[in-house]
This record gives structure tokens, sequence and C-alpha cells, in this order.
């Protein structure tokens, strides 16, 4: 049996029985120019993935932690006679109160709404929170030239 198994294998070893597997197609510069409909790209059946970061625990914390410093610095700002809020979803000088329920009722319903803080982009909560960064800086900015320039009025 061993020497039959040697014997045929030995028959289509030989180059008798070998595949010639090689492929060497004339190389011609001008193929496509001669044969456009061959040179033509398949369409792109895949749907273009724009892959975008989630936006990032510690970002939700950043723009919360402006939020109430937003409604801090223009609190304590407000006590001076020589500033007045400049926001026109507020009178010149609401109370504490007024600021952090109109935030509330303005910033709540948006975000919750449909769950519409998981499509905020990374790059737009970042925007928002720079923007508020320059906010609070101005905030702080004010109060401190209101404590050395004006006078309390609460």
């Amino acid at each position: 049996m061993k020497r039959a198994i040697i014997i045929y294998l030995s028959l289509f070893s030989s180059s008798l029985f070998a595949l010639d597997l090689t492929y060497n197609p004339p190389l011609d510069p001008f193929y496509c120019d001669s044969n456009p409909v061959e040179c033509q790209p398949l369409p792109n059946i895949l749907p273009d993935f724009d892959i975008e970061p989630r936006t990032t625990r510690e970002q939700w914390i950043t723009f919360l932690t402006f939020q109430v410093l937003d409604i801090y610095t223009t609190s304590k700002a407000l006590k001076y006679d020589c500033i007045k809020e400049i926001n026109p979803l507020f009178t010149e000088n609401p109370s504490t109160t007024r600021l952090v329920v109109t935030k509330t009722l303005f910033l709540t319903p948006v975000l919750l709404h449909n769950e519409e803080y998981k499509n905020i982009s990374h790059d737009s909560l970042n925007n928002t929170n720079v923007l508020y960064m320059f906010v609070v800086a101005n905030n702080y900015r004010l109060l401190t030239d209101a404590k050395q320039n004006c006078n309390k009025i609460r």
C-alpha cells in the first residue's frame, strides 16, 4: 500500500502533470484608453461613516461647573451698584434664585428632550465650555473691578 501511494504521488509530482499558474499579461500603458468600460471604478456600496469621539464625563462636569460658576460670579457681581445684567432673559438685577431657575428651565428640557445630550458632539461641547470659560472669566474680572471701584448695594 505504501509503495502504491509513493508511485501515485510520484506520477503527479512530475513536470508532466504540473500546472503552470503564472500569469504574465502584456504591459499596455494605454489599456484604459482602449478599454474604458473595464477601467471604470466600482461603485462604493459601503456608506460613509464619520467617526466622532463621544463627549466625555469630564466635559459634562466642566459644563455644569461653568454653569454654576456663571451663576455664582453673576450673583456676586450684581451686589454692586455699577454692575447690571445684560442678558436679555433677565432683568438688570435678577436674584440668584431667578438665575438658577432660568438656567435650569432653559437647559434641562433642551438636554433631556429625546436624550439630546447624547447627540451633542465632542467639539460642540468643547466649544461651549470654552465660551463659558470666557463668560466666567469676564464675570470674575467685572467682580474684581467692582469690588475696587463700586459701592455694595446688598
